[in-house]
């Protein structure tokens, strides 16, 4: 350190040189023509005094050679400088923002910066959507600290979430994780999974024209060396251990629509497992049925995941579709990946022959040779279609949980309170279907 300043003083002491230099001072103002107020000159220190007639002496400019030592000693110093700062500090100046700076934890109330590791369109990689799939890195201390075990249905039971900022305009978001690979996971999504997969936070994030958030992520470049996005979390959307009835339901039915789905993809993850890895789910597990709303077979999210987890587990999982456009052929899309499409009678395009009824499932999906399908509906999710999905049965107690835009869960369930919080009173279709407050929950 006692190197450090005397080389601060040398360098000081030659710029003080530089800045003394000056030239003989030469008196070229005429005395003033007319008496008034003298105009007073500070006087040099060094020189002798001059009368207040007098202007004072100029200084002259620093010399280029004095100017050049100048420059050499602080090229010379700086070094000095900064390693004096760095030993102070404890922290290197020069060291750029890489993986190991990322702090060990996320908290729910403070937001902390992590990496996006991996982003992709989605459902075609290859094709531009106004979907990406973004996969976000999570520091190893603090990523699917798993609980495990057979009395972890209740931790099961529930639906996390983070929030992202965006920096510039101090705005927040919050998106649903496919799979909770969050701290304090007991998700069966977990078990089996790569280092990879624990330290990965899954997003499927839409583009929306007047989203300023789904903009700046899907400009977003990735980069896993450089922390970029402003993530806090976990937070719970909604849990079972927070539910206003202590009674475990024995059945769930999820009203989803457009990224709606994600909250019910990770619910039916946690309690059966991740689709390409089915697990052993506990027992007492609840039925889960989702139904999913979208305008049309080419904006469904997630429904080859949906199919093979409704296929491992068909006494535990049940999935409809309800869009409000059907094609007119068998025509692939992305969307259903290797699921195909087969109608369930003969379709006739005339107005008044062969409609049926929008209670009846006009195709089904599934795969060859596979004895499970999901039924897609030429509909909206109506109330006649509530009424007989939630019909007495013998389970204990159904739980309905309705997520998609704010028309569909205002319509299905009444609006949220003007706060955007609480639950607000329960109306629209479930009120007039009869069901109670602590039965249905909007998230």
């Amino acid at each position: 350190m006692q190197n450090l300043f005397a080389s601060a003083r040398i360098a000081s002491h030659v710029l003080r040189s530089a800045r003394a230099t000056t030239h003989a001072p030469h008196n070229l103002a005429p005395r003033l023509p007319h008496a008034g107020r003298p105009r007073h000159f500070a006087s040099s220190s060094s020189g002798p005094s001059s009368s207040s007639s007098s202007p004072p002496p100029k200084h002259g400019r620093p010399s280029i050679p004095h100017i050049l030592l100048a420059s050499a000693a602080i090229v010379a110093v700086t070094p000095k400088l900064l390693e004096g700062y760095a030993a102070l500090s404890g922290t290197s100046p020069g060291s750029s923002r890489t993986s190991n700076s990322i702090p060990g934890k996320l908290e729910p109330h403070t937001h902390h910066p992590l990496a996006l590791a991996a982003s992709s369109f989605y459902p075609d990689a290859k094709t531009s959507s106004n979907h990406k799939l973004l996969k976000i890195a999570l520091p190893a201390s603090v990523s699917a600290n798993s609980r495990g075990g057979e009395d972890d249905l209740a931790q099961r039971l529930r639906i996390r979430s983070v929030y992202i900022k965006e920096p510039s305009l101090v705005i927040e978001r919050a998106y649903t994780p496919l799979y909770d690979s969050l701290p304090g996971t007991a998700s069966l999504a977990m078990e089996g999974t790569t280092r990879a997969e624990k330290d990965s936070l899954d997003l499927l994030v839409k583009r929306y024209p007047d989203g300023e958030l789904g903009r700046f992520l899907h400009r977003a470049v990735p980069d896993a060396s450089i922390p970029q996005l402003e993530v806090r979390g976990p937070v719970d959307t909604w849990s079972f251990e927070r539910d206003s009835s202590p009674q475990l339901p024995g059945r769930i039915v999820m009203l989803v629509g457009g990224t709606g789905v994600t909250p019910a993809y990770q619910l039916l993850t946690s309690l059966f497992g991740h689709p390409n890895r089915p697990a052993s789910p506990h027992a007492a597990s609840p039925r889960v049925e989702v139904l999913y709303a979208m305008p049309d077979l080419d904006n469904a999210l997630l429904v080859p995941q949906l199919h093979a987890l409704a296929s491992s587990n068909p006494d535990k999982v049940g999935v409809s579709l309800f869009a409000e456009r059907l094609p007119s052929t068998n025509s692939a899309t992305a969307a259903l990946g290797q699921l195909q499409t087969q109608s369930t009678k003969r379709r006739s395009w005339l107005p008044f022959f062969g409609s049926g009824s929008s209670l009846d499932a006009k195709l089904q999906l599934g795969t060859d040779g596979a004895s499970t399908t999901i039924p897609i509906f030429e509909s909206r999710i109506t109330q006649d279609h509530l009424r007989r999905m939630l019909a007495p049965t013998a389970a204990s107690r159904t739980l309905v949980l309705v997520c998609g835009p704010d028309g569909m869960v205002t319509a299905l369930a009444g609006p949220k309170s003007r706060d955007g919080q609480s639950q607000g009173a329960l109306g629209g279709t479930l009120a007039h279907l009869g069901l109670q407050q602590q039965d249905v929950f909007k998230l």
